[in-house]
């Protein structure tokens, strides 16, 4: 059973002492003789007492709320990139207000509003909104820190982005030791990760004087499923297939399966982002590891920064990615033969 929280007037009068001389005690003041603090201190804690953040923000005009507005939940990605950005708030003394609608240019200024309104310091976007410019309106209003890939640009904006180009490079580099040539990509569509993940395959591919195959979907398992069964379909088959993101190379492996090809046996196969599923023994998926922990630290430092101060000395962050090699890529089979 879940005990009433008391109020701090309960704890003055539990200990016959005035709420001031509470409230001094509870919040570490160093004019309150020790041997009084642990008294209202373990009278707080018999009682169930609990701080009120808004009253206590408002008594200090200093809020400890932040805002975290989350994009894709149909994205395990973008879940496990919130349970990071949440803890790492937790743990540094803040409070999340979490949002699970994505932002886009029109709800904006609604979204700065309603945050202003449970007087948030900031806000942290994950990939969230798209457009520059709502992503722009939104730092207007208070201070935010944007996690993913963006051109946006303002004095309240930091943003923290991968090197998706050097995790592509990664990727077609180990492929190319392999012996691949026939690679086909699975593209995630116009956001800015998926397209410079997109223009480093068709690079990489025109270097080694190859040619590029794109079939264009989305960041979603139908577009993986899609674009595995064009890629058999029409044309020959590719030794290889690089998708976008994990969800896509996830669906890519439900339509290989279901035409009777083996990973990696009949084609190799590889995902980005390596989201926990990707470690299953059922999926064993070779991908490009983001460090989400690094990402939310840094976000939650980012946000302290900026709303401490005027600016930040490097307001644009890059996380490093990492090659994860598992069962589901091995060199073509002719070159096996």
């Amino acid at each position: 059973m879940i005990r009433a929280f008391a109020t701090l007037e309960d704890v003055a009068r539990a200990v016959n002492m005035s709420r001031a001389q509470v409230s001094r005690a509870l919040r570490g003041d160093p004019g309150v003789r020790e041997q009084t603090r642990e008294l209202i201190k373990a009278m707080a804690d018999q009682l169930n007492y609990r701080p009120n953040l808004a009253a206590r923000s408002l008594a200090e005009s200093r809020s400890a709320t932040i805002g975290l507005i989350i994009g894709e939940l149909s994205n395990p990605f973008h879940v496990q990139q919130a349970q990071a950005v949440d803890d790492e708030l937790r743990q540094q003394g803040y409070e999340p207000a979490v949002s699970l609608r994505a932002v886009n240019e029109a709800s904006s200024a609604a979204e700065a509003e309603r945050l202003l309104r449970l007087r948030a310091r900031g806000v942290i976007l994950l990939a969230t909104p798209r457009s520059s410019e709502a992503i722009i309106s939104l730092a207007r209003s208070l201070p935010a820190v944007y996690i993913g890939s963006t051109s946006a640009s303002h004095r309240q904006l930091a943003t923290i982005a991968t090197d998706d180009a050097d995790g592509v490079r990664q990727i077609m580099q180990h492929l190319f030791q392999l012996g691949h040539r026939r690679i086909a990509h699975i593209a995630g569509g116009q956001e800015a990760s998926a397209a410079d993940r997109t223009a480093c395959y068709r690079a990489m591919m025109e270097e080694a004087g190859l040619v590029p195959r794109v079939v264009h979907g989305a960041h979603d398992a139908i577009s993986g499923w899609k674009g595995a069964e064009t890629l058999f379909s029409e044309g020959p088959p590719p030794t290889a297939i690089f998708a976008s993101n994990d969800v896509m190379a996830f669906g890519a492996l439900d339509r290989l399966k279901s035409l009777g090809l083996s990973v990696p046996e009949d084609v190799s196969l590889v995902g980005f982002d390596d989201i926990p599923d990707a470690a299953s023994e059922l999926f064993s998926l070779s991908t490009v590891r983001q460090d989400i922990r690094a990402q939310a630290e840094l976000a939650v430092n980012m946000i302290k920064s900026l709303t401490d101060g005027p600016s930040l000395s490097a307001p644009r962050q890059t996380t490093p990615l990492r090659l994860i090699v598992r069962r589901s890529v091995a060199p073509p089979r002719e070159r096996l033969d």
